[in-house]
């Protein structure tokens, strides 16, 4: 766990557990894995029981879960991966797009979410995104997010009190900056990024980025 994006030929590789009742999307990621140098899958399950077993035995890097799977469901399963594993990361995917499978993947815990009819390179991207510690909400899914929370006009919270430095900061965050690139923007250390992100989790009563993001579109903190 805590490892670097960047991998020679000695490094381990990022360890990849799917969970998916349907036989072509395991054939899918097991084509693009084989392509993938520095990922390695390690292990399928049919089933949430199945794969809860296989995540405590296995312990992978990355976890990517359907979201209807047969037993424990895809978001039941997140949120108890990730109370248990917190260092494990979780790729949710779905044929679904709706703004509750995106919402409560997201407030369970995971990091990204794929479309079922993803491509090889969007899989990729979402697992080395999450990897650094960083959500994936880019292109489909952010618009899904940006449609469907833009529909609720009467939920801004006017009961939160940020500075305006924690408002850019929140603001970066939504838009998918890195703490490096926030520290280059402001001209700040990426120390102070990351207690500026601190105050604000608290302030905010939030526990993660996902959870920042989701309310930075939710009161139109982020400008679309």
């Amino acid at each position: 766990m805590g490892r670097g994006v960047q991998r020679g030929e000695n490094m381990e590789k990022i360890n990849v557990l799917v969970i998916d009742d349907h036989d072509l999307i395991i054939l899918a990621c097991r084509q693009v894995f084989l392509k993938i140098p520095d990922m390695k899958l390690i292990g399928v399950a049919k089933d949430g029981d199945e794969g809860y077993r296989k995540i405590v035995e296995l312990k992978p890097d990355v976890v990517i879960i359907d979201i209807s799977i047969p037993g424990i469901n895809g978001i039941e399963l997140t949120r108890k991966l990730t109370r248990e594993y917190p260092d494990t990361k979780v790729v949710l995917h779905s044929s679904s797009v709706s703004e509750e499978v995106i919402v409560m993947g997201f407030e369970a815990g995971a990091m990204a979410y794929v479309p079922k009819n993803f491509k090889p390179g969007q899989l990729v991207e979402a697992i080395r995104t999450v990897m650094r510690g960083e959500h994936y909400s880019k292109g489909f899914v952010s618009d899904i997010l940006i449609e469907n929370f833009l529909k609720d006009k009467n939920k801004k919270d006017g009961g939160f009190k940020l500075t305006d430095r924690e408002l850019e900061i929140l603001r970066a965050i939504a838009q998918g900056s890195t703490n490096q690139s926030m520290a280059e923007q402001f001209c700040i250390s990426v120390r102070t990024v990351e207690a500026h992100k601190a105050n604000i989790m608290k302030k905010l009563k939030l526990s993660n980025t996902a959870e920042l993001v989701v309310f930075a579109i939710k009161n139109k903190i982020v400008k679309i």
